[in-house]
């Protein structure tokens, strides 16, 4: 029984120091791991929201564009917005295709693009005004349509969507830039 007594196998102090060091840094790699996949997994929705309100917001204007003569387009505004008439009678063209703008003309012009009004920029459809359909998404004031409607048929859409989202406690903006070219319909006129 003496030796029974004296040949106990147990855990020594440092067997277990061992085992818990071991089993901490095993746990430290799970949890960042953990962790890491959580964030991803957040920035993928982010991006995805983007890209949805994207999608909804490139196929109004081709829908618009696409519909629209392009002798009706009389003017691009600094690259924001471009102006399209609802009367083509109202506005003329001289011999070298730029537009006469006067007062009866200027009252047909409907606005296609990006205003900003009291810093928040919107999307004008002709007379639509387009409101953002994913919350906590906002359209960027870089936002722009590129295109002289004297010499360009084909105008490039540059659309900046912005999300917000929380990190340790702070603000972070997340950007996106979806470029586009849409082609209006065309005469030979």
């Amino acid at each position: 029984m003496n030796k029974y007594i004296k040949k106990q196998d147990g855990l020594t102090l440092l067997e277990l120091l061992a085992t818990i060091v071991i089993l901490a840094i095993i746990s430290t790699l799970v949890f960042s791991m953990l962790i890491k996949t959580i964030e991803t997994n957040k920035n993928i929705q982010q991006e995805t929201k983007l890209r949805d309100e994207a999608d909804l917001i490139i196929s109004k204007f081709i829908k618009t564009l696409y519909s629209t003569n392009q002798n009706h387009i009389v003017r691009n505004t600094g690259n924001q917005y471009i102006e399209i008439t609802n009367d083509s009678s109202k506005c003329k063209k001289t011999e070298d295709g730029t537009w006469i703008i006067n007062n009866s003309c200027i009252q047909t012009l409907e606005p296609l693009g990006f205003k900003t009004e009291n810093n928040i920029t919107y999307i004008y459809f002709k007379n639509e005004k387009y409101n953002v359909q994913n919350s906590g998404i906002r359209i960027s004031n870089k936002s722009k349509i590129i295109g002289d409607p004297v010499i360009d048929s084909i105008y490039e859409i540059n659309l900046e969507l912005e999300i917000t989202k929380k990190r340790s406690n702070k603000d972070q903006i997340k950007t996106m830039v979806f470029i586009n070219q849409i082609q209006p319909i065309i005469n030979s006129k």
